[in-house]
């Protein structure tokens, strides 16, 4: 029996409240957790386990619900963003480009300082090159950099079929992996840090949102360009919607704590740009998946 896409009932249009109440929620819970249980100079839990764990449950189970939903509701399969016209997503996408580019020059900034910090007598010795240059964060943050600029590129057409209604983004299937690639190492980025990656909350939300990320644009890039996509359209509210919720939950907090009160955010986890700005790409764009169900719907 064929569970997936197979609920008449069950619409996909659920979602979209849902993920803006856990955006609001979220942060809230998050601003109080980064406020009166983390240390910030460490990263650490400073008591309140009882709020931790019900913070991590709930996160939980909000993922789980627009993975539940998405995967079983028949309008699941019927997503479909080519040639779909959407000024709300093609603003998202346009402010997601930019978010890229800054993401482009400060990971190029990083990648230079560590390169610089490294000595020729390092590059030497080849069979230890590499490994020094992967473990000191140099040549994962340069490849972060490269990436982001190509992913701002596709994403900037993107926006530019959202806004027409055109099949431009659908042409560029090479494109369409960088976003994953630049997920990717900027995941790799954050394994480089030698510390607990579960008991540094900032850490193991990032990984997590990282992880939903990559798993996103890999369904994106299918839906957008055609390829395999039939099994991947329910993914784009799936994991778009969890991403997004993590992103700007972990992101709004530090944003209004950098101008009230910077002393409770951790120097090694900023406010980020680019993580931020995906969050608001992520969600408009699985409402743009919701809208395209509606859309398909009406043309029936």
């Amino acid at each position: 029996m064929k569970i997936k896409n197979s609920n008449n009932s069950l619409k996909l249009g659920i979602t979209v409240p849902v993920a803006f109440v856990c955006v609001i929620v979220f942060s809230v819970l998050r601003a109080v957790q980064m406020a009166v249980f983390i240390d910030s100079e460490t990263g650490f839990f400073e008591g309140g386990s009882a709020f931790n764990v019900l913070f991590y449950a709930l996160l939980a189970v909000c993922c789980l619900f627009f993975a539940v939903v998405s995967f079983l509701s028949s309008d699941g399969k019927k997503v479909d963003l080519v040639c779909l016209k959407d000024k709300n997503a093609a603003a998202a996408s346009i402010i997601f480009s930019v978010g890229l580019l800054y993401d482009w020059l400060d990971s190029f900034f990083e990648s230079s300082a560590i390169f610089g910090g490294i000595t020729e007598v390092a590059y030497l010795k080849r069979s230890e090159a590499f490994k020094l240059l992967m473990s000191s964060g140099a040549l994962p943050y340069a490849l972060q950099s490269v990436f982001a600029l190509l992913a701002a590129i596709y994403v900037f057409i993107l926006a530019k079929s959202f806004l027409k209604g055109t099949p431009s983004a659908h042409k560029h299937r090479l494109l369409a992996i960088t976003p994953i690639a630049w997920a990717g190492f900027k995941m790799i980025t954050r394994f480089v840090k030698q510390i607990s990656y579960i008991k540094v909350s900032d850490l193991f939300l990032e990984l997590i949102m990282l992880a939903f990320m990559m798993m996103f644009f890999v369904a994106l890039s299918q839906v957008v360009s055609g390829v395999y996509c039939d099994d991947s359209r329910w993914r784009i509210t799936a994991f778009g919607f969890s991403g997004a919720v993590i992103a700007l939950s972990l992101n709004i907090p530090r944003l209004i704590f950098t101008f009230i009160s910077g002393e409770l955010i951790n120097k090694e986890y900023p406010f980020s740009i680019g993580d931020a700005f995906f969050g608001i790409f992520a969600l408009f764009i699985g409402i743009a998946a919701v809208k395209s169900v509606k859309s398909r719907i009406e043309e029936k």
